[in-house]
């Protein structure tokens, strides 16, 4: 191969891995909106805002409108910090916002009369405690909560159960396969052989009245749903690889029109310009579990389980080039 078909070939897979950043990015749904305001509630027009990612240190600019309105869109899930500057008032700067997944914040700054070079910093978390944006009842999966909270066979919907409004017990029968709820048909949660590797997992919850095949699965923004079953998702992530996943239970918006259940929203984790990652070992075997007693028929007997399982799996993200690119990396095993 000549020196000028590979370079040519290096500068395709550049462009190609490019387009596919951009439209990765456009996957992501949150935001964050409010009205700049003077000390007598009136908005301020002109007014520059800066949102800095924390975790990236990436820079968007916006400019209040007429009516003092601002709005950032299409963010990923993590910390900002938001500087907001106009002539004739001084500097305000919110320095820690909490920027939940796929949702839109209503944030408000309002501004003090004096000179720019002035500055006025709030350090704590400006984030609002109630969604005043909408109607919905939903909750937010943190990353902490994902990868400490105990689900079967580290499957992350599992625990859709603990979001407001959503029901489910996590049954699981004898063998560890996952126990259906009462009325549902289709291919069912999580066996103990799968665990997420499971071609259609159906978690069996329950959300806004309706059945478990009324629920609905996206990752990055993009639907996972079995095609075969309602309410099963053909991917399940890593729990590694998940950074926060949104649940809501009903209210939902246009967007949200095919189905009548659970819109459950996965966000991927991504590398920042912090070394992060995890490591995980899972062992069973039937030496470190307990005798159960079981009656039957008159007689007793001492029962064990037999069962052997082995699963590891680890992550790391950090930045190739720092501000600029970074990678997240992540290993599974399947369990045997």
């Amino acid at each position: 191969m000549t020196y000028s078909k590979l370079a040519l070939r290096v500068v395709l897979m550049l462009l190609c891995a490019a387009c596919l950043v951009n439209g990765a990015r456009a996957q992501y749904r949150a935001g964050i909106q409010g009205t700049i305001l003077d000390p007598q509630g009136a908005g301020i027009e002109g007014a520059t805002v800066t949102l800095t990612n924390q975790e990236t240190n990436r820079l968007l600019v916006s400019t209040s409108d007429a009516n003092g309105v601002y709005n950032f869109l299409s963010l990923p899930p993590g910390h900002y910090s938001i500087s907001v500057e106009k002539a004739g008032f001084k500097k305000k700067v919110l320095a820690s916002i909490n920027l939940a997944a796929e949702q839109t914040q209503s944030l408000n700054v309002a501004l003090e009369i004096g000179a720019v070079s002035d500055s006025v910093i709030v350090n704590g978390d400006a984030t609002p405690l109630i969604d005043t944006e909408t109607g919905q009842i939903s909750s937010t999966l943190s990353t902490k909560e994902i990868q400490n909270l105990p689900s079967f066979g580290r499957d992350p919907f599992q625990l859709l159960r603990l979001a407001p409004g959503v029901f489910g017990d996590a049954a699981h029968g004898s063998s560890g396969d996952s126990a259906n709820t009462p009325g549902s048909q289709g291919p069912g949660g999580p066996q103990a052989t799968r665990g997420i590797f499971a071609t259609e997992n159906q978690v069996q919850v329950n959300a806004n009245g309706q059945r478990n095949t009324a629920n609905s699965f996206q990752v990055d923004g993009v639907s996972v749903n079995s095609l075969d079953w309602g309410g099963a998702a053909t991917i399940t992530p890593n729990e590694e690889s998940i950074k926060e996943v949104r649940v809501t239970a009903n209210s939902y918006d246009a967007q949200f029109g095919r189905t009548s259940g659970a819109q459950v929203e996965v966000v991927s984790q991504n590398g920042t310009n912090q070394y992060h990652g995890s490591l995980f070992l899972k062992i069973d075997r039937p030496g470190l579990n307990a005798f159960q007693r079981n009656f039957g028929l008159g007689t007793a007997a001492d029962q064990r389980a037999t069962n052997r399982f082995n699963q590891y799996g680890g992550s790391v993200g950090g930045p190739i080039i720092k501000d600029r690119l970074f990678a997240f990396l992540l290993l599974r095993n399947s369990p045997r």
